[in-house]
């Protein structure tokens, strides 16, 4: 029986490439319902307005290996615990001596655009839909996109920059409501609104106007929004309806401890799908690309140990550049943190940590991310901070330099040898 791995995503496939390094012996398969795995998600936004062609988006290519096999195109029907086997919607049986359970989730579709059969309406998701949003795009240059987290937002900025007309529809009272204050989101919507995108704020898509049998307009709170194309970035939902009677799930998620075991030892999860348990009553989904890089990794190297290792990524860091204004995030704020900051209105410059009994929970870069690395290190060590406050938060402070002894974590996919 081999290692089995279902989900072609990012924790997947790194949990895949792992098996095949940490268990060079072991056979290995991987099933997938998309008919390509292997290329990086993040990329797509880029993708569909022609800024990157296909092949860059692809960081594995198939090649002969006889322990590695890749089963696309195909959905897992249910779970066997008891035979160890898994039942896929074809009707085949895939046996497994371990299975990693890395399945991701779908695209979250609001009712008001799922119950449409209309054209024009697109989840930004997996890259078949992508290759038909960049199609479509070609004759459509009207966006309306759903949708303020970081896909949203980078999505938004990537589409305006290639000359299309960009609304972005904000559920609550600012963008990436989770994971910024909303005095750092006014930096970042004051940003938005420079580079020609629209945003409407507290709203959400309650009516759509078609024509011809294509989108016509939105309507977002009292305000119809004329536009031929829309776009949803609202986020995923795991996908574990074949898991139902497997006795994995608990009141519907997938429940592992932090070395991403279930409670059936010889099944892992990792990515968008597991939730940890860090404490009683304590669980976090990061659902970030560093999390599921790392994530997959670990799965895949504790699925033969007998005392497997602890996830030691446990911040949610992120980052990347809206054209111009950098942005990195330690973490979210968290209540009753105390938060000390620096800024520079003019610049467009602010930084903010949150610390909770003088340890560094989360924070936020924007503008000027020096220091991000040392920053990083010191939230991951957990150590208390004794420095003045100013040192710490300000740009190459004195006590940034002191930490950097603690050096950077690095997490990498791991690549076939010709191509690292």
């Amino acid at each position: 029986m081999a290692c089995v791995i279902v989900g072609g995503g990012t924790a997947g496939f790194q949990s895949a490439l792992t098996c095949r390094k940490s268990w060079p012996d072991k056979s290995v398969i991987l099933v997938d319902a998309e008919q390509e795995v292997g290329y990086f998600r993040p990329l797509l936004p880029q993708f569909m307005v022609g800024r990157l062609e296909e092949e860059k988006l692809f960081f594995w290519r198939p090649e002969p290996d006889p322990l590695f096999t890749v089963r696309t195109g195909v959905k897992v029907s249910s779970l066997d615990r008891a035979a160890q086997r898994l039942e896929l919607e074809n009707g085949e049986r895939v046996e497994y001596e371990r299975l990693i359970l890395a399945h991701g989730g779908s695209p979250y579709m609001p009712e008001v655009l799922a119950e449409k059969t209309c054209e024009g309406i697109f989840p930004v998701r997996s890259l078949t839909t992508a290759r038909k949003v960049r199609e479509w795009l070609l004759r459509h240059k009207d966006i309306v996109i759903l949708g303020s987290s970081l896909v949203g937002v980078k999505t938004a900025v990537f589409l305006r920059l290639a000359g299309l007309k960009v609304s972005l529809i904000v559920r609550r009272n600012h963008t990436l409501l989770r994971v910024l204050t909303p005095r750092a989101a006014e930096l970042i919507d004051a940003h938005l609104r420079r580079m020609g995108i629209e945003l409407y704020l507290n709203s959400t898509i309650e009516e759509i106007g078609v024509k011809d049998g294509c989108i016509h307009a939105v309507k977002a709170g009292t305000r119809w929004i004329p536009c031929d194309t829309v776009l949803v970035a609202a986020g995923a939902i795991p996908d574990s309806s074949f898991l139902e009677g497997s006795g994995l799930l608990e009141e519907g998620a997938l429940i592992v401890s932090p070395a991403l075991q279930t409670r059936d030892q010889k099944i892992y999860a990792a990515g968008d799908a597991a939730t940890i348990a860090l404490a009683e009553k304590e669980y976090i989904n990061p659902a970030t690309w560093p999390h599921a890089i790392s994530q997959g990794k670990l799965a895949a190297e504790n699925l033969y140990e007998t005392v497997p290792k602890p996830l030691n990524l446990l911040t949610h860091v992120n980052c990347m550049n809206l054209h111009g204004l950098s942005l990195v995030i330690l973490g979210p704020p968290v209540p009753g943190c105390e938060v000390l900051s620096y800024s520079r209105p003019s610049e467009g410059v602010l930084r903010e940590l949150f610390l909770v009994n003088g340890r560094i929970v989360g924070g936020t870069l924007l503008g000027d991310i020096s220091g991000a690395g040392p920053l990083h290190a010191m939230m991951s060590t957990g150590e208390r901070i004794d420095h003045r406050e100013d040192d710490l938060i300000y740009p190459h402070g004195r006590a940034l330099s002191s930490f950097s002894r603690f050096g950077r974590q690095r997490q990498a996919f791991i690549l076939p040898s010709e191509r690292m």
